[in-house]
């Protein structure tokens, strides 16, 4: 079909259906992108639905140009469900300081409702949405400690604090994820489970190593290992291999290359033993090991042995939060060998497996930031900052 003149003031329903047109999709693959209906894509193109600032977004994402190719006007734009998780933030923060690991709270829940929220909460962790799962964190943490089977209780603290650490992690709030990560160590430690003390460590260690504090992640891991080396117990060689990979990371900040390959040596090996298991939601096995020597190349200047590596990577299967991280590590090393065009297509890609994730991430606008400092510029660039809030001047 032949695309459709543009009007000489074009509306913003005409920029979408010329910038739909301009990629040869229909209205249904452009809809299926952004999330909505193609009734609704068809309404907003034709001027019979409005879109907000939040929308807008959506839709620009979803064409991979920048919000002003839309509007045909400066624009500020914003991320409603990043509004959403900022303000959770501080309600699960607030909530956490509430109730204390010794007290009981007033609330009033059932084992079995704590574990139904526990298992939602985790999943939309697992799809990036931490919005979603904060919300609910600020209901379920009091439910949590209302239970009168203080074990039953205990174990669902080590998993969902540990969902809270993430989260509050992802969209950048690391005071707020320490103390989460500090309540997860306290509900494994009563329980005296060196595999729960183990998935404590990994994520106490992760929030030091996020503030740069590699030797302190790098104890805490090398403490939780020594308690399960040589243990049978299930799901200790899927955490302790998790905890050797997390020492590579910190090695690797120390500057201590060789150190850090023994580690993923190990990993690996401990990996091709296991296989592929979901045990306390590690997504743990080779794929993962990849991923993290992937993330490991890079940081030790190395990002086309990286993306040789990765090619070999299959992501079918794999939670969103990991697909995410691939995506970014791809960008960071596409960004590193001159491959800036590949750069920005990896970046949109983690944004629309996890926009969340990518949206807030550090590692994401400093890619960003390389790109622009030689100078590219183009639709999807522009649109990529600005939904990072990233100055592209």
């Amino acid at each position: 079909m032949p695309r459709r003149p543009i009007p000489a003031d074009p509306s913003i329903g005409d920029r979408i259906r010329a910038r739909r047109e301009l990629r040869g999709w229909s209205v249904r693959y452009a809809a299926s992108r952004a999330g909505i209906s193609h009734t609704s894509w068809s309404r907003i193109e034709r001027g019979q639905q409005r879109t907000d600032r939040y929308m807008v977004v959506d839709l620009a994402a979803a064409l991979e140009c920048s919000v002003v190719d839309l509007t045909g006007q400066a624009y500020t734009p914003a991320d409603r469900q990043l509004d959403a998780a900022r303000i959770d933030a501080e309600r699960v923060w607030r909530v956490m300081m509430d109730t204390p690991m010794a007290g009981r709270s007033a609330a009033s829940a059932t084992a079995e409702q704590v574990h139904r929220e526990a298992t939602l909460v985790r999943g939309l962790y697992g799809r990036c949405d931490y919005a979603g799962a904060l919300r609910r964190l600020a209901d379920l943490v009091p439910a949590m400690h209302s239970l009168t089977d203080r074990k039953t209780a205990l174990t669902e603290m080590v998993a969902v604090y540990g969902v809270a650490m993430g989260s509050l992690l992802n969209v950048s709030f690391p005071a707020h994820a320490w103390l989460a990560a500090e309540r997860c160590a306290e509900a494994a430690g009563l329980l005296d489970d060196p595999v729960a003390i183990g998935v404590a460590a990994a994520n106490r260690a992760r929030v030091s190593a996020y503030s740069g504090a590699y030797g302190p992640a790098r104890d805490l891991c090398d403490a939780a290992s020594a308690d399960l080396t040589g243990s049978g117990q299930a799901g200790a060689m899927d955490v302790l291999g998790f905890l050797h990979l997390a020492r590579a990371l910190h090695l690797a900040g120390l500057r201590d290359q060789a150190g850090a390959e023994d580690h993923l040596d190990e990993a690996t090996r401990i990996a091709a033993h296991t296989g592929e298991t979901e045990r306390w939601d590690l997504a743990w096995g080779p794929r993962n090991v990849a991923l993290w020597l992937m993330a490991f190349l890079i940081d030790t200047g190395r990002p086309e042995a990286a993306m040789t590596a990765a090619a070999g990577v299959d992501l079918t299967g794999l939670p969103a939060v990991r697909q995410v991280y691939f995506w970014l590590d791809m960008g960071r090393a596409a960004e590193a060998v001159g491959r800036d065009r590949d750069a920005v297509r990896m970046l949109l890609a983690a944004e629309r497996v996890g926009p969340q994730h990518a949206r807030s991430s550090v590692s994401a606008r400093e890619t960003a930031r390389a790109i622009l400092r030689k100078g590219a510029t183009s639709p999807e660039l522009r649109g990529l900052c600005e939904r990072m809030s990233l100055a592209t001047q």
